[in-house]
């Protein structure tokens, strides 16, 4: 945990301006998850999770001034954090584990009212589960929400970055409201907001059928490229419509003739040739260089505004690309 008290007078009083103290409590929930044997927990191939607030508390020469204009945002989104967590035990006690079509159909126009652009289904692999964190249960439910391509193009920028915390903050709210709604009908549940995660969502997302993940790291999907935010919950609905296979693999060839993202990035935090995890994961992010600019510039985001799959149709790309390809 870290020592409020020996933070420098700025970070200290930005993380009580911002209610970042409940970040650390919402930490604590985590660890009293993990400590549960009834949870799936992570395994020894998992990776850490990069936590952003704790992370700012660590280094030096990283201001990351808090906009009042989001203000509202960050607190929310914390707020519903925090509930996420809470709610679980007000699950039922003896759950229902099958779900009729109809009643899926249902829940998918649900989430549709709610904004969510995208769902998906697959089941959660421990290595995917971040070290030292548990979830209730392994079937997921895996919601994607847009962001505004046009305030987007504008990163760096109070405008984006904004927009980024709105889409966070929009997409925890429905992602809590909708574990209640299957909580309502006897199922249990566990949302797990956008922001942190329990899970690596970028690979639970493309597992559940709804993209692939360029070198950006981010997932990149038909609905908007990789301008979204991703959030799950985890249920005990045994026979959801689990994905199988992945149709958007050729994005990653796809990625490795394009680079420009790799290009692009201030910081050079794009690595062509990926590094090497000693658990075998594969990642082309170097945080130590990506979190410093990131932190100073608005939350960047300039990988995303960049990507050709936020400026194109995504099945224009596919016959262009497939077309170069067979000559």
């Amino acid at each position: 945990m870290i020592d409020l008290s020996k933070l420098s007078y700025f970070k200290r009083t930005v993380f009580n301006k911002s209610g970042l103290p409940r970040f650390l409590k919402i930490l604590a929930l985590e660890d009293s998850l993990a400590s549960k044997v009834d949870t799936t927990k992570y395994s020894k191939d998992s990776p850490t999770r990069f936590d952003i607030p704790v992370e700012y508390a660590k280094r030096e020469g990283i201001e990351m001034p808090i906009r009042l204009k989001i203000m509202p945002d960050i607190i929310s989104s914390l707020l519903n954090m925090r509930k996420s967590l809470l709610e679980i035990e007000k699950n039922p006690q003896d759950p229902l584990k099958s779900i009729t079509r109809p009643e899926l159909d249902n829940l998918e126009k649900y989430a549709s009212s709610l904004n969510v652009s995208g769902i998906g289904y697959t089941k959660v692999p421990k290595e995917y589960i971040f070290a030292k964190k548990a979830i209730i249960y392994d079937n997921a439910i895996v919601l994607a929400m847009n962001m505004d391509n046009e305030k987007i193009s504008k990163a760096p920028s109070k405008k984006a970055l904004k927009n980024i915390w709105m889409t966070y903050n929009k997409l925890g709210i429905a992602a809590n409201k909708i574990a209640r709604y299957l909580r309502n009908k006897g199922y249990s549940t566990q949302a797990s907001h956008p922001l942190g995660g329990l899970v690596l969502y970028p690979r639970l997302a493309a597992k559940a059928g709804l993209g692939s993940f360029g070198k950006s790291g981010l997932l990149i999907t038909p609905i908007n490229g990789s301008t979204l935010r991703l959030a799950a919950i985890y249920t005990s609905i045994e026979n959801l419509p689990f994905n199988k296979g992945n149709k958007h693999t050729w994005v990653r060839d796809y990625c490795d003739q394009c680079n420009k993202c790799i290009k692009e990035c201030p910081p050079k935090a794009i690595y062509n040739t990926p590094i090497v995890h000693e658990n075998g994961r594969v990642t082309h992010i170097d945080n130590n260089k990506c979190f410093p600019f990131f932190g100073n510039n608005f939350g960047c985001s300039i990988c995303i505004k960049v990507c050709p799959f936020n400026r194109s149709s995504y099945d224009d790309l596919k016959k262009s690309f497939e077309k170069i390809k067979n000559q």
